[in-house]
């Protein structure tokens, strides 16, 4: 099948009002760019991306689709994805391939996999080889505005949806807060589900070490971005002190950016964003990386259906990030699990 239309539709949206807040930032949801590709066999296959902040971002991103890669990405096979994907991030070389020129291959990337399973009416783990039927989930619960009671009913809430892995905001000016919400969250979860804490990437290194220990001494599951994603030494040195898993990866791009991580021993839980890591063709290469190095692999949020088909082939994947703001978008949940799309390409059925 050959690629003969790049359709691409920015979807504005207005902001939330209020907001989430994450300590140092609003996200307040900004609208998302949505890519369909065509082929000269009549199928089509489509992702679609959406941005929590600043407002020209889709707009942006439409541009970076339409002048840098849909020339790329136009006349080619679909057979030769992988092959698609390196012809796109030459492309962007000059520039640099990561930020919204990534974002733009990760969609394609989606896309044109998203083809080949509509092609052969099957779920895109069918195409790669899966190990398991069904997904641990876990719910990302506690953002920094929520006042205390609205912490403890949306973790509540979470468990009562199916959920046996909740994770809260840290990183708060102090660590006496950061304490006092894993407590309060634990009241409200019991001692059942797990508990993991995001630090924000606020922390410094010594500061993110004490806290750590703190929150390994409370049980809790994982230490997430305590300091910013790029310090490959500072989190070397944070890893090598604690014994409470250290996961990060949400803000790395590509398959180097955990390269390195990976070979200094920086990172314990990694944790590929679907739209900075390069689509589905490089979660695959992060996921296999990681497994190789003995670790584990959880996503960075849900990313529809493309995390779920692409968890389903590693044997190392550990959990798939969820959101229970709107539990009503969310599937049913069996013993804490998310079973399989069932649906061709990415589509749940």
């Amino acid at each position: 099948m050959k690629v003969t239309e790049l359709e691409i539709t920015v979807h504005p949206a207005e902001p939330d009002a209020p907001p989430i807040l994450a300590l140092f930032h609003a996200i307040p949801g900004v609208g998302s760019v949505r890519v369909v590709v065509r082929t000269d066999d009549g199928v089509s296959g489509a992702a679609e991306i959406g941005f929590g902040r600043a407002t020209g971002r889709p707009n942006s991103l439409a541009a970076v689709i339409e002048h840098e890669l849909k020339p790329v990405v136009l006349g080619t096979d679909t057979a030769f994805i992988r092959g698609t994907h390196e012809a796109m991030l030459r492309e962007t070389d000059y520039c640099g391939p990561t930020g919204l020129a990534l974002y733009g291959i990760s969609m394609i990337d989606v896309a044109l996999w998203d083809c080949i399973g509509k092609a052969h009416g099957v779920p895109c783990w069918q195409l790669w080889g899966a190990v398991r039927d069904r997904i641990p989930a876990y719910a990302m619960v506690g953002w920094p505005n929520y006042g205390d009671e609205k912490l403890q009913r949306v973790c509540a809430e979470a468990v009562e949806h199916g959920f046996r892995a909740v994770k809260i905001r840290g990183g708060f000016p102090t660590m006496e807060e950061d304490v006092e919400r894993v407590k309060l969250a634990r009241k409200a979860i019991g001692d059942d589900t797990k508990l993991m804490v995001d630090g924000g990437q606020n922390l410094t290194v010594a500061e993110a070490i004490r806290r750590g220990r703190a929150l390994q001494d409370l049980g809790c599951y994982w230490w997430e971005e305590p300091i910013p994603t790029h310090d490959i030494d500072g989190n070397v040195a944070i890893a090598e002190a604690l014994d409470i898993p250290l996961a990060l990866g949400e803000n790395l791009h590509g398959v180097t950016d955990f390269a390195r991580h990976l070979r200094c021993g920086a990172v314990d839980i990694v944790q590929p964003n679907m739209r900075r890591a390069g689509g589905p063709t490089t979660l695959l290469q992060i996921g296999t990386m990681a497994d190789a190095f003995d670790r584990r692999y959880a996503s960075s949020q849900a990313d529809g259906t493309v995390q779920l088909n692409v968890m389903a082939c590693l044997p190392n994947a550990l959990y798939l990030e969820a959101d229970v703001l709107d539990p009503t978008s969310l599937p049913e949940l069996t013993d804490g699990h998310i079973s399989l799309p069932t649906g061709p390409g990415f589509d749940w059925e």
